[in-house]
């Protein structure tokens, strides 16, 4: 599709007086190595492409998709969708010159060769393997994302993309007298097989194959409300989850969020800075503009304890009366933006992780935190443990299992009492309104003062 076609097809969804039209066309590649049983188990591939057309007109939106790109179609699609429009002014669009934001990487997917990718897949299987003969299975994973795309809209931008996403995933499943436990591993980047210049296969693959057979060894815990220190980088979950989620402009422009009347407020401790930056170069969650074409920025959610912004993409600003700050996303052609997080991660303090655990009685350390949910409009979270270890007497004991983190957003921000200076960011998916997109979440070690430990006593 070109400029031309472009202004066509915006045009007429412009014809019958919208307040607003948008065309994203998107091309995506993806592919996943599998090894499995010490065997590389399958390669998967698939390619998309499609355009999404969206057109406004005042707080109504509507959103159609299609991978059908011969031009009747597309103008059909488009003159069903003004059925909703009553007929206005028609106001004309003129795109500006292509304003080309494609980002370049050192080692693209393609010019790695696929040898080398069995290669690493077979090393980290053998590495697994031979650390313990109680480790009985391991799984390895290339995930590789080629996606671009060109958006142009009413409002005379135009605008072409890219990302480039790679990660390698590792978990080891250990078992012993029918105990069976496991242990996950992933580096993750916004970039090319550079990713693995950051990445010591060895150290990781050892370090989490110890994790695993050491869970084997994981005890009962009865729980109950207590202090917890939170390891660095996925603990951020809880973050993500509880707060983040309440920040976004698609909870809080239409009062969903039990943040939506905090603007200005001291909402947690001043130990809590919290920042959503997707301009971070290489992370996962980066990109050089939004889904919508608007270049990305670090937004500090929360300062010292004042919660000081949102999340707001293009459509919600309008009824919130405040700028778009660049989280407009969504995870394809197929779905219409929202605002979303990118890489959002507490900042770093001063206060050390040795001073956490001597100050803890009876607590518990949770090394990686894994599922859980969320109620927005409530702010009631509950969060699954994945590793998590005994803290007594100001010493870090046994391993637990069956541990659970339930609680209050709000609670647990005015419950920060200590923040370490180790950020450590980690890559996952999210998933909302405008489908699931590649995410980081980070932070240093910290203190929570009180929360409710559920255990399986």
């Amino acid at each position: 599709m070109n400029k031309k076609d472009f202004e066509k097809y915006l045009n007429l969804a412009m014809s019958t007086g919208a307040d607003f039209a948008e065309m994203y066309f998107e091309k995506k590649i993806n592919r996943n190595y599998n090894l499995l049983d010490s065997k590389l188990d399958r390669i998967d591939s698939g390619n998309s492409i499609g355009l999404g057309i969206r057109i406004t007109k005042g707080k109504e939106s509507y959103y159609a998709s299609t991978n059908n790109l011969d031009s009747n179609n597309i103008e059909e699609t488009i003159k069903n969708m003004l059925k909703n429009i009553p007929e206005e002014k028609a106001k004309k669009v003129d795109l500006s010159d292509l304003v080309d934001k494609t980002k370049k990487v050192s080692i693209s997917h393609d010019e790695y060769p696929v040898e080398k990718k069995k290669e690493l897949l077979y090393e980290i299987d053998k590495i697994a393997r031979d650390s313990s003969t109680l480790i009985n299975q391991v799984g390895a994973t290339i995930i590789e994302t080629d996606s671009s795309f060109t958006l142009a809209n009413s409002d005379g931008k135009y605008i072409k993309s890219n990302s480039v996403l790679t990660r390698l995933m590792t978990t080891v499943y250990a078992e012993r007298d029918g105990e069976k436990q496991r242990e996950t591993v992933d580096i993750a980047g916004g970039k090319g097989y550079e990713l693995l210049d950051d990445y010591n296969v060895e150290e990781e693959t050892l370090k989490v194959s110890k994790t695993a057979v050491e869970k084997l060894d994981a005890v009962d815990f009865k729980g109950g409300e207590l202090p917890v220190v939170i390891a660095p980088g996925f603990g951020a979950v809880i973050f993500h989850e509880a707060c983040g989620h309440g920040l976004e402009a698609t909870a809080v422009a239409p009062h969903l969020s039990v943040f939506s009347d905090d603007f200005g407020k001291k909402v947690a401790t001043e130990k809590v800075t919290l920042i959503d930056d997707g301009t971070i170069p290489g992370a996962w969650g980066s990109s050089t503009v939004d889904d919508e074409g608007n270049d990305t920025k670090k937004n500090i959610l929360i300062e010292n304890g004042i919660l000081k912004s949102y999340l707001v993409d293009d459509f919600n600003s309008k009824e919130m009366k405040m700028k778009s700050n660049g989280c407009g996303r969504r995870q394809n052609y197929k779905y219409a933006t929202t605002s979303r997080m990118s890489n959002t991660y507490l900042a770093p303090g001063n206060d050390k992780v040795e001073d956490m655990i001597k100050s803890i009685k009876l607590g518990v350390f949770c090394e990686k935190l894994s599922g859980g949910s969320v109620n927005p409009a409530t702010g009631d979270f509950n969060f699954a443990v994945d590793t998590a270890r005994l803290i007594e007497n100001g010493e870090l004991k046994q391993m637990l299992k069956g541990i659970t983190l339930i609680g209050n957003s709000k609670d647990i921000l005015k419950n920060v009492e200590m923040v370490s200076d180790d950020l450590k960011i980690s890559a996952g998916y999210c998933g909302s309104k405008s489908g699931t997109i590649p995410v980081t979440i980070g932070q240093p070690t910290i203190k929570v003062s009180k929360i409710l430990v559920g255990g399986r006593e």
